[in-house]
């Protein structure tokens, strides 16, 4: 911050050993956190300091640069955990960014943080917006009876081999990866 105008284009890979001071800043530049919880993990990079960065109002994306997995739902589900140890509650994404489930309040906030860091309109499925989606497949053993609007949080939380029938970039049909946690039209949400 000393040394460059960090803006609205800027997008931080990983950001997990900020001070304070830095992560209030990173906040209130309205860049772009693009948070890599496997990564991060893996080489024990240390725990986003997410409960001051999204009470500033910051802003994150969701990606991966590992050769260990790829996969959204682990990230977000890896995310969660990871602010609830340091936390000590649960349900941080639910209690800090609002009314959705922490499942559903995690990927609304990556896909604005995704739509801010790409430059790509990935807001939903609307006029305007790329459609990038993912269809899970309703009749996958691991979704059986779970009700429709428990289902996001199933996939993040509980149920990681739901498949998925069918992946769209762009509005098109996209041949699909073996591993059911993958998703690659998911994985533009910050463009890595």
């Amino acid at each position: 911050f000393n040394h460059h105008d960090i803006n609205p284009r800027w997008c931080l890979i990983h950001a997990t050993q900020m001070d304070p001071h830095e992560t209030a800043a990173l906040a209130k530049s309205h860049a772009v956190a693009g948070l890599c919880p496997i990564t991060e993990a893996n080489l024990g990079d240390g725990i986003f300091d997410g409960a001051r960065y999204l009470q500033a109002q910051g802003r994150f994306g969701i990606g991966s640069d590992s050769n260990i997995r790829i996969s959204l739902s682990e990230e977000l589900r890896l995310l969660e955990y990871s602010q609830r140890l340091t936390q000590r509650k649960r349900n941080v994404a639910a209690q800090t960014l609002g009314p959705l489930s922490s499942a559903g309040a995690m990927l609304e906030a990556a896909l604005r943080g995704g739509h801010n860091a790409t430059g790509c309109a990935l807001g939903g499925l609307a006029v305007g917006q790329r459609a990038d989606f993912a269809v899970l497949d309703g009749q996958s053993p691991a979704l059986l009876g779970i009700p429709a609007d428990h289902v996001l949080d199933a996939l993040v939380f509980s149920s990681p081999d739901a498949r998925f029938s069918a992946v769209y970039v762009a509005g098109q049909p996209t041949p699909m990866h073996t591993d059911p946690g993958f998703v690659p039209a998911m994985q533009a949400l910050w463009g890595g």
